[in-house]
């Protein structure tokens, strides 16, 4: 097959010459393109050390390797009832810097080795969502969100089981599979703050105001980012200016073969291609090329491809899927075969922003212990919303675990406001969460989903406070 090639800086143009119809198998180009660089590799090499070590030193020193996998604590054996949530081996802080070190590194194994199975989940969920489902019908139905598109999806998370850590690679899988932006995040939100099982073990606690309240309050906070999302995405279309890892979208047959042409034109006219040079229909379509991430047009009105930024986790250049995708009638059997190497493939990308997060998890675990939070927002004197607010974001939590520990707070003297405040930004606000959001997001969401989640808990800590 004859090839032509047109340099354009990082991202360069490579297309075939002949019909992009059925040559090339769905999927082959893209994922041929994809190669893990060596920070990738080390980060590979880091997960599998780190997951070994906790096994390692849980068999070693007698502990719980049930614990490790329900919880990610490092815990004496026979524990039972509420308190293995929160029971883990003392860590003795010191000034010996090789020491807390080393309790840094395995207690960040131990949380990594609880996660480890909701990631790799979250990565098939994710590959399944981008092979399975049709992004352009994805995106002609539902178009940037909006508050009906917003409330669904608060629902969905609301109802889905996923953990804070897990949500994260299937959200980038909703994305990439055409969903818009704001309810993505509607849905990361709700997802890990409130779900049928926390909502039932709040109310069981601490009683069922305190689960409504937390019902209302995750609405509020999720539907208000999804608000602001939708405007801004109305305003910026390109997923790139959002997103800081992009999977090329599965494209219909049609559409590949107009990118396919507009490629062709792009490698001829380095400067931009006017939308009437690909037709009447140029205009609309170039306009979804640039929702998918694959072009962007310039203040005078030409259209380039987009250009792949190399030495980051971004995918390969948009050039490079044009003549594959959807033109291919694929079997089961092959989308299932893409699913697997795609959910690889992310899972290579992410697994720096992974290991970030488990090593900030152990660090405010031997930094900040569970007992140290019940001192700081137990009693009287620092009793605040606000105080447990900023305790959620440093105090790491995993879903599921926040009620008992807002019990142990409770029992500190933590009002019914700060214990709310607690219980919503506990799961989804934490600084791991916010580390593995990173390695998605563009700074602006991250700001975004950070200040508006912070404020609100505060805000609904507050009127709590006026009616209980």
């Amino acid at each position: 097959m004859n090839r032509h090639e047109s340099g354009t800086g990082a991202g360069s143009v490579e297309l075939s010459s002949a019909s992009p119809a059925l040559e090339t198998p769905a999927g082959a180009a893209s994922h041929a393109s994809f190669r893990p660089t060596g920070t990738m590799w080390f980060y590979l090499a880091a997960v599998v050390v780190m997951y070994l070590s906790a096994l390692v030193y849980a068999s070693v020193n007698g502990l719980s390797l049930s614990s490790l996998y329900w919880y990610g604590l490092l815990q004496p054996p026979g524990i039972s009832s509420e308190d293995a949530r929160l029971a883990e081996i003392e860590t003795p802080l010191s000034w010996n810097i090789p020491q807390v070190a080393w309790f840094v590194y395995i207690k960040g194994a131990a949380v990594l080795v609880e996660l480890f199975q909701y990631w790799v989940i979250g990565m098939l969920i994710a590959a399944g969502l981008i092979v399975f489902v049709s992004w352009e019908k994805v995106r002609a139905k539902m178009g940037f969100g909006g508050f009906k598109a917003n409330l669904l999806a608060t629902m969905a998370g609301a109802v889905i089981p996923i953990c804070s850590c897990g949500v994260v690679p299937v959200l980038a899988g909703m994305v990439e599979a055409g969903i818009p932006l704001a309810p993505t995040m509607a849905f990361l939100i709700a997802a890990p703050m409130l779900n049928v099982p926390t909502v039932f073990m709040t109310a069981g606690v601490l009683g069922w105001p305190m689960a409504i309240a937390r019902i209302v309050a995750t609405f509020g906070i999720a539907l208000t980012v999804g608000e602001v999302l939708s405007r801004w995405q109305r305003k910026h279309r390109s997923p790139r200016k959002f997103l800081k890892i992009h999977v090329p979208p599965r494209l219909s047959p049609e559409m590949q073969r107009f990118a396919f042409q507009f490629g062709l034109l792009a490698s001829k006219h380095p400067n931009g291609v006017r939308a009437d040079q690909l037709g009447p229909d140029g205009e609309q379509k170039l306009v979804l090329l640039e929702e998918a991430g694959l072009v962007e047009s310039s203040p005078a009105g030409l259209w380039t491809l987009v250009e792949a930024e190399t030495g980051q986790i971004k995918s390969v250049g948009a050039c490079a899927i044009l003549p594959e995708g959807g033109a291919v009638e694929r079997t089961l059997g092959q989308k299932f075969a893409e699913m697997f190497r795609l959910g690889l493939r992310l899972f290579i990308q992410l697994n720096g922003y992974l290991l970030l997060a488990v090593l900030i998890a152990g660090a405010i675990k031997v930094l900040l212990p569970t007992k140290l939070i019940t001192d700081w927002v137990g009693g009287t004197a620092l009793n605040s919303v606000l105080v447990a607010a900023f305790v959620a974001v440093l105090g790491y939590v995993c879903t599921y675990v926040e009620v008992p520990t807002a019990l142990a707070l409770m029992s500190k003297g933590m009002g019914p406001g700060s214990t709310l405040a607690y219980l919503l930004g506990g799961p989804g606000l934490s600084l791991p969460s916010i580390a593995m959001l990173s390695g998605v997001f563009r700074s602006r969401v991250l700001v975004l989903y950070v200040g508006v989640s912070f404020v609100g808990c505060v805000v609904a800590g507050y009127i709590y406070n006026l009616f209980f």
